[in-house]
């Protein structure tokens, strides 16, 4: 429905134009045939100059009235897009889970923060975070801030920087940061989110299981190495003609079994 309003409307306007070209033809028309004649041309001549101009001006009323419409059509359509894009940022800084913050970019005096920036920090909703120092708001150092600011700006920040800020509660928490700079209102627009946990414990047990690793390498190497002395002194005990001392060695006849319970062993470090 509205596409075809907007049709009809198109349509009326093309057609009003036209008729104001057409007025603006027949007045050019009729004021070059005056001007033609006092001049002292003859009927014909006095015709197809008056209709040569009467033609180029009614084209050229037609033309520029339809390209002052549509620029004006153009203003309102951008008009009607820019309070669009105003109420979707609105609704994300007052109602997105999103932890964004608008501040400075020389003096780092915050202009806007997200209610997910709150939530991220622990900060009251009721507080009014306008003209604080983004620093102090995180807890952390004002040259690192800076630092990372600067980078901003150049564009040298591919992705994200680590850095380590303050809960409202006194705990300290690690936050990963990016921002896009607006050169022209000297802005940063930055975004900050939690560093991802599974990072962190899957280093961790990847640590732990290289520690298990090695203890369970060096305790085979301990039992092979215990084997091998039972084994020594059954084998001296056999030269000089006393029965063996160990049940379980490579000399008795329980090997069979040794080499089992080995074999199993390295089967389920393997695993």
């Amino acid at each position: 429905m509205f596409v075809e309003s907007q049709s009809d409307s198109n349509v009326s306007n093309a057609s009003y134009h036209a008729l104001v070209g057409l007025v603006a033809g027949v007045v050019a028309f009729a004021t070059l045939s005056l001007v033609f004649t006092r001049n002292g041309l003859d009927l014909a001549e006095t015709v197809i100059f008056a209709c040569l101009g009467a033609v180029a001006v009614s084209v050229f009323v037609c033309r520029e009235r339809t390209l002052v419409h549509e620029l004006a059509v153009a203003e309102r359509r951008h008009v009607h897009q820019l309070g669009v894009e105003s109420e979707r940022i609105d609704d994300i800084y007052a109602n997105s889970v999103a932890s964004l913050v608008i501040f400075a970019a020389g003096t780092l005096h915050i202009e806007r923060a997200s209610s997910g920036f709150f939530e991220l920090l622990g900060i009251s909703s009721s507080k009014d975070l306008s003209g604080a120092h983004l620093e102090e708001v995180l807890g952390v150092d004002s040259t690192r801030i800076a630092s990372i600011v600067h980078q901003i700006k150049t564009g040298t920040i591919s992705v994200r920087e680590e850095i380590a800020c303050k809960h409202v509660n006194g705990h300290s928490i690690k936050l990963l940061i990016s921002g896009r700079y607006l050169p022209h209102l000297h802005l940063v627009e930055a975004a900050f989110s939690l560093v991802p946990r599974k990072l962190s414990s899957l280093a961790d047990h990847e640590r732990v299981m290289n520690d298990l690793e090695r203890f369970k390498k060096g305790i085979v190497r301990r039992e092979n190495r215990v084997l091998e002395l039972k084994g020594e002194v059954n084998q001296l005990l056999n030269e000089v003609h006393q029965p063996a001392r160990y049940q379980v060695d490579s000399t008795t006849d329980n090997s069979v079994f040794v080499r089992e319970a080995l074999s199993s062993k390295k089967v389920a470090i393997d695993e």
